[in-house]
Order: structure tokens, then sequence, then C-alpha cells
């Protein structure tokens, strides 16, 4: 392989990178807000802990996983 390939490569994954930060981070930020227009804090809340059991099931002992985990901004 050639230098120039893989220059070429790694801007290319660089400007790739780049271009889906910008646009998922507003995606991102709609998804949220969407969410919590639909949700209240309270089912998120039992959504969360109902995730975690599942989780803890699925891996067949119990995970510890702090509410701090978390973040409570939304």
């Amino acid at each position: 392989m050639k230098a120039s390939e893989i220059l070429a490569f790694v801007a290319g994954a660089a400007a790739a990178t780049g271009i889906t930060l910008l646009l998922t981070t507003e995606k991102g930020k709609e998804i949220t807000k969407n969410i919590t227009e639909k949700m209240s804090r309270e089912e998120i809340d039992r959504l969360i802990e109902h995730l975690k059991q599942k989780r803890a099931a699925a891996s067949g002992f119990d995970v510890d996983i702090d509410e701090d985990d978390f973040s409570t901004e939304m």
C-alpha cells in the first residue's frame, strides 16, 4: 500500500467522523426532546429500572448500577 493511499483513507475516515458527529449531535438532541415530551420523569426512571433488571437477568448475576451512571439532565 502506498503512503498516499493510507493518507487518503485516514482523511476520508476523519471527514466521515466529523460529518457524523455534526449530524448525530442534533439528532440526539431531537430524540431527547421527543422522549421528554412524551414521557414523564417517573416513566423514564421506571424504564431505566426495568432495563437494569433485564440486563442483570441476561448476564446471569446481579449488576450493581448506580443512579449516578445515568445523566439526570434531559
